[in-house]
């Protein structure tokens, strides 16, 4: 004669099985996410244009630069955290949320930071040109099926070597820095002007 049902122990669920299967929720593909990135990309595009002609203003100071700067990181943060998703669908568009997050991080530090001297704001710049460079690489390996031109890699690099040329001594000069931060703005903004113009161009198919 079979036992009632009830008579048997009841088996733990074994360690990690929630975990595993919220992450096996089907993820939004890279293609479809960036599409829903499409008004993102371009206002993204937009700022880092307007704010590298700014960062090229011949009489710029060193309040002028720190301002500039802080204003630059705020705005590109938004506009990186402004189409949200963080939900585990979204998964693979977390690097770009984490890019916004440090953008913010970076005003907030430039801003906010009492004292701020164009030295240490060299040093901050340094680091969050570094910490948006492993964003985007990140965002490159999570992206890159719908990544074609490598566009992420590439603005990966170019953060990499401007945090790089960051470390120089030269850097503390305020017609130098701002020169490099416009030159890495207007490359942000062709790169992601490319982005733009890939994936409504694969809307249109």
């Amino acid at each position: 004669m079979v036992a009632p049902e009830d008579d048997f122990p009841v088996r733990p669920e074994p360690r990690g099985g929630l975990a595993l299967a919220l992450f096996s929720q089907p993820a939004q593909s890279a293609t479809e996410l960036l599409q829903d990135r499409r008004s993102s990309l371009p206002l993204r595009a937009a700022a880092a244009f307007f704010f590298g002609i700014a960062f090229f203003w011949p009489e710029i100071d060193d309040a002028a630069v720190i301002r500039l700067f802080a204003a630059y990181a705020f705005v590109d943060g938004v506009l990186a955290l402004s189409p949200g998703g963080w939900g585990l669908s979204y998964r693979l568009g977390w690097p770009l949320l984490i890019g916004g997050c440090i953008g913010l991080i970076g005003f907030g530090t430039a801003y906010l930071w009492p004292g701020m001297t164009l030295p240490l704001l060299s040093d901050v710049v340094a680091v969050w040109a570094i910490a948006s460079a492993f964003a985007f690489a990140l965002a490159y390996v999570a992206l890159r099926a719908a990544d074609d031109d490598q566009l992420f890699l590439l603005c990966a690099i170019a953060s990499l070597i401007f945090g790089r040329a960051l470390l120089s001594q030269l850097a503390v000069d305020a017609v130098v820095l701002s020169a490099w931060l416009g030159l890495y703005a207007m490359t942000m903004a062709v790169l992601f002007l490319k982005l733009t113009l890939r994936h409504y161009r694969l809307m249109l198919l």
